[in-house]
Order: C-alpha cells, then structure tokens, then sequence
C-alpha cells in the first residue's frame, strides 16, 4: 500500500511541475472539496515516528455570484458589480478574497473573476466560484468562529438586480510556504534515527529512504495538521552493505 502510494506520489509530481516544491511563498488549499489528488494520495500514507504539528493559516470557503436575469450581458453587470462592492468590502477586513487555481490560492481581481465566468445550473443563469478566506487568528481562534466571520461577511454584501451570493457548507484550512517545513522534518528525521542507532551500540548504523519525496501533510484536527516526509528508517549493523 505505501509502496502504490509513493508511485502515486511520484505520478502526480511529473505530471504536474508546478507542485514541485521549491522556494515559494504559495498557500494550498490541505483540506476541502477543492483540495487537489496530493491530498487523497497523501492521507493513504502512514505517519511516521517523525513528524510536525502545524496550525492552518487560513480557512476558506467558497462564495458563489450568481444572475439569473434573461439577457446574458444584465446578468454579467450584475456579477460584476456585486463582485465590485464583495472585494471593496474585504479590503482591510477579516475577510479576503482569492482565486483557486488547481489546489494553490491565487489573488483575486474582479476582472480575473469575471473571465472565469461560466453557465450556471439553470437555463439564463450565469455565475462565478471565488474563495473567500479569514486567517487563523490566534490559538483561541475555532473553525465555528470562523464560519461566522464568513457569514456575517456575506449578509453584509450587496447584490445587484437578480445576482446573488451564496457560501458552500464545505469547508477548507490552507497552509503557506510548506517547502520551508522540509529542513526542520529532516533535521528532526536524522537525529532521530543517529539516536535510534546509537542506543542500540556502536556496531549499528541507521539507513533512512524516502527522503527525497516532498512535505505530505493530514488533517489532525478541525485547524491543525500533521506534516511528515514518509520516510523508512532501518537500522543494520555497522559492517553491513
């Protein structure tokens, strides 16, 4: 099963670059309906002995615009200017906007939102899917709490004509920069292991594998994850090759 899931692991970084973890400050959506295959993949994998407990940065959800009115171009002016007055409202707030692309949030720009405009469920209805997101304030800060700087955001909001704005009942948490957790998990990971060879005597070595794959993280609690490397740690004697 690890064996399926690494080689799923693998499939999933050539056939997509962009999440290879390098430098950047991107923040990805770990949990939601929207969070990418990297997470089914990643909650198939056993946590090892070592790992780090994180708090998410943010929660989002998404916030649908949508218009119902008979005449495509009143329905787009309608999007429009109800986005218009939900980004002017998030400016300095508790509440930001973003735009998901694949499963990293990007920034969000009325005039972006409305490219991704597309045909609503309904016959004459358009709409368009921005992620509305509220940091983590705090260690007192709770997924409820959060849930309601959300839904007070959106009563606030003024619609125009027959456009309207409605939050998912799902949920997400992300997390920023998680390339920047690898050297602290492979710090932790080989001091570990040295210890573990160590306290067995001189004539054991430690052999770790596995540490190339990137960061993997689960969800271990409404606002906290778990973030490990899955690594294997073998220990042999010390004339063994």
């Amino acid at each position: 099963m690890k064996l399926k899931a690494l080689a799923a692991i693998a499939a999933l970084l050539l056939a997509a670059p962009a999440w290879a973890q390098d430098a950047s400050q991107d923040e990805v959506v770990v949990s939601g309906f929207r969070a990418s295959p990297r997470a089914a993949v990643y909650a198939a994998l056993p946590v090892p002995a070592i790992s780090l407990s994180r708090r998410a940065d943010s929660v989002i959800i998404a916030l649908t615009v949508a218009s119902d009115s008979r005449e495509a171009g009143v329905r787009q002016q309608e999007i429009q200017r109800t986005l218009q007055d939900i980004a002017q409202r998030a400016r300095g707030g508790a509440v930001s906007l973003a735009l998901q692309q694949d499963d990293v949030l990007r920034p969000f720009t009325v005039d972006l939102a409305m490219r991704l405009l597309s045909p609503g469920p309904r016959p004459d209805t358009s709409q368009v899917t921005v992620q509305m997101r509220t940091a983590v304030a705090g260690a007192d800060d709770t997924l409820d709490a959060a849930r309601q700087r959300f839904v007070a955001f959106v009563r606030a909001i003024s619609r125009t004509g027959r456009a309207s704005a409605d939050i998912s009942s799902d949920v997400g948490i992300t997390l920023k920069d998680i390339p920047s957790y690898r050297a602290p998990l492979i710090q932790a990971i080989t001091a570990d292991a040295a210890a573990t060879a160590q306290s067995l005597g001189s004539n054991y070595r430690a052999e770790l594998s596995g540490m190339e794959s990137p960061v993997a993280w689960r969800k271990s609690g409404d606002l906290m994850l778990t973030l490990f490397i899955p690594y294997e740690l073998r220990i042999v004697a010390a004339d063994s090759h």
